[in-house]
């Protein structure tokens, strides 16, 4: 599923022809586990848009748009839903987190 939110809008027909299945067949399926395609949906854009940001140097509108939101601003506003942070807060104090372990990385080694 995070190859096709890679390509562009992710939906039900999209995902239901990838997985060789009818929408209604992946409707049902989705509802016995209590998820809507909507849930699977933001999941898996917040997936992806978690490893952009943390391990590219992707601008936050093309993450946007590489995730099938033709506006910035509402790519932002889904995620800063999603993890209570704006995408460049999120990016920014995932660095310092990285920073941080690696300097204790470093100075765990010596005797």
């Amino acid at each position: 599923m995070e190859i096709l939110a890679l390509s562009g809008a992710l939906t039900v027909e999209r995902l239901a022809s990838e997985l060789g299945t009818s929408n209604r067949t992946l409707q049902r399926r989705l509802r016995e586990q209590d998820l809507t395609f909507r849930d699977a949906q933001a999941h898996v854009r917040l997936k992806v848009a978690h490893t952009l940001l943390c391990e590219t140097e992707t601008a936050v509108q093309d993450i946007a748009a590489r995730l099938g939101y033709r506006k910035p601003g509402a790519f932002a506003r889904a995620f800063t839903r999603w993890t209570g942070q704006s995408p460049s807060a999120y990016r920014y104090i995932h660095r310092l987190d990285n920073l941080a372990r690696s300097g204790q990385d470093s100075g765990s080694g010596r005797s």
